[in-house]
């Protein structure tokens, strides 16, 4: 499960020549070396707020927002599904023979029956590669190209 980075997640840094920031960084290393994980969020916790008031200056991390927006993967209309297959039969080697890429598996399985009559080989390895299409639930704006698109109403 990944979390919004709003800065604390990581360890805040001390602040240069801060007697303050490097005692509680100090504090912090110590309770790291004795695997004591409560006492190193203590020290964060507490630096995190001395630095708040006594350096408004130092930069801060951002804060980002993610949201789940449920996408239905689907195969692109717009391009047809490749089918193909390859002959790995043989003893030492595979053969190595390729059907090339077909637009439906009969084509592909026509290959392989007339492959085996004339090899008797019977053993292949088939590949099927097509493009998918992420589309938003309805009624979700999304960004596509540059610009932001809302999707229709169902």
């Amino acid at each position: 499960m990944s979390t919004p980075d709003d800065g604390t997640s990581r360890p805040p840094v001390p602040a240069p020549g801060c007697t303050t920031c490097t005692g509680l960084a100090g504090q912090r290393e110590t309770a790291r070396a004795r695997f004591d994980r409560s006492a190193e969020t203590d020290a964060n916790v507490l630096m995190r707020q001395h630095q708040r008031r006594e350096h408004p200056e130092q930069p801060r991390a951002t804060r980002r927002v993610f949201r789940y927006v449920p996408f239905t993967i689907v195969q692109d209309a717009m391009a047809e599904p490749e089918y193909a297959t390859r002959c790995v039969s043989g003893d030492e080697s595979e053969c190595g023979a390729e059907s090339g890429a077909r637009s439906h598996p009969a084509d592909v399985e026509e290959w392989q029956r007339k492959h085996t009559q004339d090899t008797r080989h019977t053993r292949y390895r088939r590949t099927f590669a097509d493009y998918a299409v992420m589309e938003p639930p309805d009624g979700i704006a999304v960004r596509t190209s540059g610009a932001w698109a809302s999707t229709p109403e169902g």
